[in-house]
């Protein structure tokens, strides 16, 4: 027979388990997004669960189980509504005094004592306030020390430097519509004009001149895209500074057939300044993508390989300004009216826009449709990493053995290392090699070259024969 006392126990614990148990089914139901949440507010969260859950919203039912008064729990029950069921307006009210003014402040003379030790020794808030107790017998919080080295500007700006800019950074995300981080994932296919990508492309000047630079070798196009729709609206600009870049964003947004709300940009100098500052006067939240992260703006960097692809790469480089900008413009209406999306059911932009206008569950189930296959391409191409990883490996994994070994078969090993080498530089060396030879081409005859269309399989050839053994370190004999 056991005990009363284990049986208290085990009773006890059983209780616990099934507080912690409903507990845990209130967070997972009424708190998906991992709120923290002090101790009080998890037990009303688990109050509100019982009365959702169990007693339908009965009020009287739920307040009688759980032991409370019914108004008590009708107050909280309001709250939480009011707050549209935000777990975080179930945490009590501070119990800190709203009017300190009464409050017993400390002496003129324990006062100049504070900043007298702070000149003296350039100590901190602790030390000086434990310094003050073991000296004079004050007893003072550092807190207290730190507001008076705050009132007498005593504060070395050096050593609080994280907290001035975090504190300076708070500021700026209150005052204005600036985020340094990518735009959240949800708001990408939401709906039209939620979110646009800009960036700058390079466009290449054809010219007499063969000396490169920066600012006189290239125009900039400035490209603004729909993230929903793709619809995209390009300006050419001959600087890249801020006032231009604001100016040519100004007259992209004009034809938008909508009403933008935020625009993703990189960290570029042209996105920041002016064009900042025009944002926030057309209440436009702005997006930073992270630093060299060229995956945080997507679909605008998809759409500029278009442009080299279909057109630039297809003999529409001029050496004129006006023209360029001419020829630009018609690419647009092209892209836009004309030219089939891949990730719009093979519609255009236009024609989608049209349809979402109409009909948006349509719209947004094509969408749905694209991401599906976006992530199965993304499984399979992540299968096949790993078998080519793992057949390198073993390819590998032979060539030690045989080496080690002094088997007889460490040739055949070590023709199929170098094969797998070759499968994995000998393209990229291929196709880097066979673009810097079409830019000399280009910048020395003054045309466009188009044999970038066809890939040249000489070159492949070559590559594997000659520059990838030197570059990998294998000496192939003759």
């Amino acid at each position: 027979m056991l005990s009363l006392t284990i049986k208290d126990d085990l009773i006890k614990q059983r209780q616990i388990n099934l507080i912690k148990s409903m507990q845990t089914k209130a967070e997972i139901s009424l708190n998906p997004y991992r709120y923290h949440l002090s101790n009080e507010a998890r037990k009303r969260l688990r109050w509100m669960y019982i009365l959702y859950h169990e007693q339908d919203g009965n009020v009287s039912k739920a307040s009688n189980k759980i032991g409370v008064s019914r108004q008590w729990l009708s107050s909280l029950k309001n709250i939480y509504e009011k707050n549209n069921k935000d777990p975080r307006s179930l945490e009590p009210e501070s119990k800190a005094p709203r009017n300190t003014d009464k409050r017993n402040r400390i002496t003129k003379a324990v006062e100049d004592k504070i900043i007298s030790i702070r000149d003296e020794y350039g100590w901190g808030k602790d030390k000086i306030s434990a310094h003050l107790e073991n000296s004079f017998n004050i007893k003072t919080h550092p807190n207290t020390v730190n507001k008076y080295l705050h009132l007498h500007k005593k504060i070395n700006a050096k050593l609080s430097l994280k907290n001035t800019m975090a504190m300076k950074n708070k500021k700026e995300r209150e005052i204005s519509l600036k985020a340094k981080f990518r735009p959240p994932k949800d708001i990408k296919d939401l709906a039209p004009g939620v979110l646009v990508e800009k960036d700058m492309k390079y466009v290449i000047k054809l010219g007499p001149d063969n000396s490169f630079n920066e600012r006189s070798s290239f125009w900039y196009q400035q490209t603004c895209i729909d993230s929903f729709t793709r619809i995209r609206a390009m300006e050419l600009t001959k600087d890249f500074e801020s006032r231009t870049t604001s100016v040519a964003l100004e007259k992209a947004l004009e034809r938008i057939p909508f009403s933008v709300a935020c625009i993703n940009v990189d960290n570029g100098s042209e996105n920041r300044g002016s064009f900042s500052k025009h944002l926030q006067e057309k209440n436009i939240f702005q997006f930073f993508s992270n630093s060299a992260t060229p995956t945080d703006n997507p679909r605008v960097e998809r759409s500029h390989l278009s442009d080299e692809i279909e057109f630039y790469g297809r003999g529409n480089l001029y050496n004129n300004f006006e023209e360029q900008q001419k020829a630009l413009v018609e690419w647009e209406y092209i892209y836009n009216h004309i030219r089939p999306h891949q990730a719009l059911g093979q519609m255009t932009p236009m024609a989608f826009y049209e349809l979402w206008k109409k009909n948006p569950k349509e719209a947004i189930m094509i969408t749905e449709k694209w991401q599906n296959y976006l992530k199965k391409q993304s499984r399979r191409l992540a299968t096949a990493r790993r078998i080519k990883r793992r057949d390198q490996i073993e390819a590998l994994m032979k060539f030690i053995d045989a080496k080690v070994n002094d088997k007889k078969s460490l040739e055949k090993a070590k023709l199929q290392l170098i094969n797998c080498q070759l499968c994995s530089m000998a393209w990229t060396y291929s196709l880097s090699f066979q673009r810097k030879l079409e830019s000399r081409l280009v910048r020395r005859n003054n045309t466009p070259c188009h044999s970038s269309e066809s890939w040249n399989p000489d070159w492949f050839v070559k590559i594997i024969l000659l520059v990838i053994p030197a570059k990998a370190g294998i000496q192939i004999g003759s």
